[in-house]
């Protein structure tokens, strides 16, 4: 798509997933594991099998649509007053143009006023998720499973 591809996108939607795009968003998460994801979710008292179920069970999942196509994925769950975001996956002409950021801003806008921090985790290695999560400002404050986990508070108000 040249308007991705150019970092211009008109307009973002996060809209409710269509259920016959959750094989792609599985796809995508799949793609986005550790080599040995069944050791992490056995560290967690899940099968693999239950494990793939998990995001249809907790949270809400939704497909991130730019200028009319889906561009992506996020699974979040909000938990008391933290959201975490178990997953922001984007298809690969999408990455690198803004859209994350621009995802992750959406996402504090909608629960700012139900949550007081974000949270999520990224593996070490996936480099350009550790550039977006930290210019929008994530900080590091653990490891979790193979997992960095990066939190950033919400702004509230003009108290900030």
């Amino acid at each position: 798509m040249s308007g991705a591809a150019a970092g211009i996108l008109a307009w973002m939607e996060l809209r409710r997933l269509d259920e016959e795009r959750f094989p792609r968003f599985s796809e995508l998460f799949a793609a986005f594991m550790p080599p040995d994801a069944d050791s992490v979710y056995a560290e967690l008292g899940l099968t693999p099998e239950e494990a793939a179920r998990l995001p249809r069970e907790v949270g809400e999942l939704r497909q991130v649509e730019a200028d009319g196509p889906v561009a992506g994925y996020v699974w979040i769950e909000l938990r008391e007053r933290t959201l975490h975001v178990h997953a922001l996956l984007l298809e690969p002409e999408y990455r690198g143009v803004g859209l994350g950021a621009r995802v992750l801003a959406e996402l504090e806008d909608e629960f700012g006023e139900r949550a007081d921090e974000v949270e999520l985790g990224v593996l070490p290695d996936n480099a350009q998720a550790l550039a977006l999560y930290e210019k929008a400002g994530f900080e590091r404050v653990g490891e979790r499973l193979r997992f960095l986990i990066m939190r950033k508070p919400l702004k509230r108000g003009m108290d900030g």
